[in-house]
């Protein structure tokens, strides 16, 4: 029987990273196994663009963007009587993401019709993520999201890591299940892509290049990247690190101002936000990929690294390394260790040819199997199936 999935998530903003990457993937997933989707969300992070935001999403699914006043629960009789119709509509309401009002409003509304619902956190009760503004989220945690979570049919981690991670939080969860993120890369062959890069970057040809794809942001380790570069240089003189992406302002100035006062100007390529096929072109002309974070939760660009057949440097801090160390596919280091361990590594595989072969190789072939959104979205599929055959057969005791 197809279902009707109603997908909250309090942010769908492409500038906002991977949680609404998450339920785009999904949301076309699901339609292709025959099951219907709605998406509700907020105006929030649009910047003016919210009309072609809704446009596009609209071509995917049915999309309500609210205001976060409207979200507010018991502020807003329009907010609240949009809600309550897309949860009434729900065969099964899917909330993505915590700390936000529209989290909140959707569970009342589940509880007011009897819908049962599911909550994705994306690595919001990793120990790291529950210490930036700790007070808050303390608050938070006793007035309205311990209970969000208790009363849920089931908690949905992406990695084995982020639940271990999830239930040093203490808190009371309902059962887990792991559905791994997948990736989609680019048809073209790698040979074309990488040539498409460097007719785009001139500067980039001839040199031994490393990758940095993701937002601009202190937990990602870019400050350590070039700590590390500033010592591989010495011994490969044409070492480039390419970095694309952006972040907050004031950050991408310390940033340039690193790069500028360690005399890394001739080896670092700042390209900005990169998508469609220049974004596959620059994992095509990288020879490494890497993501030193000091927290990070499925990280979409290591599946989209693996699948592209580049090989990883990462911490233990990004909770998709098993996968990584499980298909052989780069070097997981650890965090404790990562200043000293990091320059080593870059060398390592820069140096070893059949190393990085056999890392490619591996990487694509595990990825290409098992990290993929149709496996994503028939695990999920399994879960919901899960939360059906449970309330069909009576409320657990």
């Amino acid at each position: 029987m197809p279902y009707n999935i109603l997908h909250v998530i309090p942010y769908m903003h492409p500038s906002t990273g991977g949680p609404p990457v998450v339920v785009e993937n999904f949301v076309a997933e699901l339609g292709r196994l025959g099951h219907r989707s709605e998406i509700l969300s907020t105006t929030k992070y649009c910047r003016g663009d919210e009309r072609a935001l809704k446009a596009r999403l609209d071509g995917l699914a049915p999309t309500t963007l609210l205001t976060e006043l409207q979200t507010v629960p018991f502020a807003s009789r329009s907010g609240s009587a949009a809600i309550d119709a897309h949860v009434r509509r729900a065969d099964l309401v899917h909330v993505h993401t915590l700390w936000r009002p529209l989290n909140i409003a959707a569970r009342y509304a589940c509880s007011r019709h009897d819908r049962p619902y599911v909550v994705m956190p994306h690595g919001m009760l990793d120990p790291y993520s529950l210490s930036v503004k700790a007070l808050k989220k303390s608050l938070y945690l006793r007035l309205f999201e311990s209970r969000n979570m208790a009363r849920a049919q089931r908690m949905i981690y992406t990695t084995s890591e982020e639940e271990r991670l999830a239930a040093r939080a203490g808190l009371r969860l309902p059962p887990g299940e792991i559905v791994p993120l997948g990736a989609r890369t680019s048809g073209d062959s790698t040979g074309d892509l990488r040539l498409r890069f460097l007719l785009r970057y001139p500067h980039a040809e001839g040199k031994r290049r490393l990758l940095f794809l993701g937002r601009l942001h202190h937990k990602k380790g870019l400050d350590r990247i070039l700590g590390s570069l500033r010592k591989a240089k010495q011994a490969i003189s044409n070492v480039l690190l390419i970095v694309v992406g952006t972040g907050e302002p004031e950050y991408e100035t310390h940033i340039r101002q690193l790069v500028s006062a360690s005399d890394l100007d001739q080896h670092v390529l700042f390209t900005g936000h990169l998508d469609g096929e220049l974004k596959w072109a620059a994992f095509a002309a990288a020879e490494l990929f890497l993501l030193p974070s000091r927290q990070e939760n499925f990280a979409l660009t290591v599946a989209e690294a693996m699948q592209m057949g580049v090989p990883l440097v990462i911490t233990d801090k990004v909770n998709t390394w098993p996968y990584v160390e499980e298909a052989g596919a780069g070097l997981v280091l650890a965090e404790r260790d990562i200043d000293s361990t990091l320059p080593r590594a870059i060398e390592t595989l820069l140096t070893d040819d059949a190393l990085r072969s056999k890392m490619a190789a591996q990487g694509s072939s595990y990825a290409r199997d098992r990290l993929t959104w149709t496996a994503s979205a028939q695990k999920l599929l399994a879960c919901y199936d899960q939360v059906f055959s449970g309330r069909r057969a009576g409320p657990s005791q």
